[in-house]
């Protein structure tokens, strides 16, 4: 096999391909995971005329995001995609490009459709008191605790269990993701809470293993060609995810919130781009 390190130090070297191991696609997931490949797919194409052209090889098993972090510290896998933390950035090389216009910072609520306490958008304390679920490793529940929120953690199929048999109260999610996981549920008696949407900067990098700087570089020059000519921001406001979210959130009032796993250098970078659902709010 030939390696992303090994074909970016010869530059010409058109006859051999890059492989780069990427993730596979959790399931309910597919519309995202499409868009964030191709996304990484025509990063990389911009620089085809210096380092030769590159196939994405996805991983053979589905991982969760604390198991996809160790295979890029351990080089298995090339190049990942996450929401930030500072911890992440200081263990793997961020490439400070936002992927998705700070979507995942926009979290609407999915809650039992006989829950009357969401009928009418309840207040923030009363909100905080109630009990929310996410996933173990996520990131996010460290941003909902330093919020005061009260929080239960479980797998990502566990915690759609616990919200559907009680013992959870509501569970945060990204906009564009709600529809797809609705429509893998049929069975379940879930809606969207009316109204209520936290907001908090969260915004999704590209991570490269620290084995390959080279690939890291390439991937940051091309997505900037891409952020720049505005191909970064059409393809995504072209995708149904995005849409059906911008729809979503649409004059919806947002409970802001603080992020504390922001480091200072992602903050700066992150200020250069504007993101096209600022309007909306």
């Amino acid at each position: 096999m030939v390696t992303a390190s090994s074909c970016l130090a010869q530059p010409g070297a058109f006859d051999d391909v890059t492989e780069v191991n990427i993730p596979t696609f959790q399931p309910g997931t597919g519309e995202f995971y499409f868009y964030i490949k191709t996304l990484l797919s025509l990063a990389l194409a911009q620089t085809d005329n210096q380092f030769g052209p590159v196939i994405l090889v996805p991983d053979s098993e589905v991982v969760g995001q604390e198991e996809q972090f160790s295979q890029l510290a351990m080089g298995t896998t090339d190049i990942n995609w996450s929401i930030t933390t500072i911890k992440r950035e200081q263990q793997h090389i961020a490439v400070r490009v936002p992927l998705t216009a700070g979507l995942f910072g926009y979290r609407v609520l999915l809650v039992r459709a006989a829950d009357e306490r969401f009928d009418a958008p309840p207040q923030v304390a009363y909100l905080k008191a109630l009990t929310a679920v996410q996933g173990t490793d996520w990131p996010d529940n460290k941003v909902l605790r330093f919020n005061g929120f009260t929080l239960i953690t479980d797998s990502y199929a566990g915690a759609f269990q616990r919200l559907t048999e009680g013992s959870a109260d509501y569970f945060p999610r990204a906009a564009h993701e709600v529809f797809e996981e609705l429509a893998a549920r049929p069975a379940t008696d879930l809606i969207i809470a009316s109204q209520i949407t936290l907001h908090y900067d969260n915004p999704m990098f590209f991570f490269v293993t620290k084995n390959k700087p080279e690939l890291a570089r390439r991937l940051e020059k091309g997505l900037a060609i891409l952020a720049a000519n505005g191909d970064l921001s059409r393809l995504l406001t072209s995708q149904h995810f995005y849409i059906r979210a911008r729809n979503l959130l649409a004059d919806r009032a947002l409970i802001r919130l603080e992020n504390p796993l922001l480091s200072d250098a992602t903050k700066a970078a992150t200020l250069r781009y504007n993101s096209p659902l600022e309007h909306l709010f």
